[in-house]
């Protein structure tokens, strides 16, 4: 009985996973399809993340070509070496 409910407990926790990660792809798809390439999404979420680590605009980052893979741990001590920190969630801007 224990095993049952595991089971079914598992299915419906990765039911719900995936619901969130469909709307993600729904919404990603949606951009693609009006024209947004990959390497746009990749330099928007590479700026996003340097406004999480409060890189001003005018910083020479911002002009840099937007790495390949912006998941690399190299760039946050980067950012680290840097200076720069991220803001924590209930600093206000």
């Amino acid at each position: 009985m224990k095993n049952k409910f595991t089971n079914e407990f598992l299915a419906n926790t990765d039911d719900a996973r995936t619901g969130k990660l469909s709307d993600i792809q729904q919404q990603l798809d949606e951009l693609q399809n009006n024209g947004m390439t990959a390497l746009d999404i990749r330099t928007v979420l590479f700026n996003k993340m340097l406004d999480v680590y409060q890189v001003p605009s005018d910083h020479f980052l911002r002009d840099c070509e937007t790495p390949e893979r912006i998941d690399d741990p190299a760039i946050a001590l980067k950012l680290n070496k840097l200076g720069f920190t991220k803001k924590r969630r209930n600093q206000l801007h």
